[in-house]
């Protein structure tokens, strides 16, 4: 075994080295010179140098890539440390307004429990046809009440800054939730059975269907008054432009007349 494969550290190769060159220098005095046999031990002693300058510089090749692989260890934990402080941050900072299964709640005219009826399961509503499903008054038929889709904030950036001005993101959602309350309290009421309904209840649903128009057929719509009674929409200078930025974002629409009366649609997409 040589001195360098034998030796597991830089003194021991030394000791081992200089224990060679003492006893050489002992033999060569005891013969009275250097024999052949000596040249052949300077010679492996040659090779044996060769052979640990060949291995310090594998060793200094095998520090190289461990200081790299340190180096790249360091740079992914850094990585992952952004990214848990990024999942931290999105976690506490959950938008408020996700899609959700549950119907808004209607207050004083929310359909009693026992009236409340089933998911709607077909394949022919679009897709923000997801509100209640209820059976039209007399009829037996299925009414299928549509929700206005939330905004992104995408979508909100890119409505130009003179139509939303000082509005915030959570503004415009915060209407949709409101204007969803009162298209189901309203045709929650208007599904209702005549025997179930009081007259004060029976005197809106009739101002309601004196608003309906032929432009207005298969459209589901609430007025200003209906936005005042079942919701809690305030129907100010910043609640008109969030039904402007709603209009621009083709999430509801206009359908105005007879007079000043003005109905603000639920856009659907057959």
């Amino acid at each position: 075994m040589s001195i360098v494969s034998s030796s597991t550290t830089l003194k021991s190769l030394e000791m081992g080295f200089q224990d060679k060159i003492d006893t050489l220098q002992v033999c060569a005095e005891l013969r009275g010179g250097w024999g052949g046999d000596t040249v052949i031990e300077l010679q492996q002693l040659s090779m044996e140098l060769q052979t640990m300058r060949q291995d310090i510089a594998n060793y200094r090749q095998i520090l190289a890539t461990a200081k790299k692989d340190i180096q790249m260890a360091h740079d992914l934990q850094e990585q992952i440390k952004q990214m848990s402080l990024r999942l931290v941050h999105m976690k506490t900072n959950l938008p408020i307004h996700l899609p959700h299964a549950d119907a808004p709640a209607c207050g004083a005219t929310a359909v009693p429990s026992n009236l409340t009826t089933k998911k709607n399961t077909s394949k022919d509503v679009p897709p923000n046809i997801q509100g209640k499903v209820s059976a039209k008054a007399g009829s037996g038929k299925e009414r299928h009440v549509p929700v206005i889709d939330y905004a992104t904030v995408d979508e909100f950036e890119s409505v130009p800054k003179y139509i939303r001005g000082r509005l915030q993101y959570d503004q415009v959602n915060n209407a949709v939730d409101e204007l969803n309350k009162a298209l189901e309290c309203k045709y929650s009421l208007m599904s209702r059975p005549r025997s179930k309904i009081s007259e004060v209840d029976w005197r809106i649903i009739t101002t309601c269907k004196r608003q309906e128009i032929p432009e207005t057929k298969g459209v589901y719509f609430v007025v200003d008054d209906d936005i005042k009674r079942w919701s809690g929409l305030k129907l100010d200078t910043a609640g008109r432009s969030t039904i402007t930025v709603l209009r621009t974002l083709k999430r509801i629409r206009e359908i105005r007349g007879p007079g000043s009366l003005v109905r603000f649609a639920v856009l659907t997409y057959m």
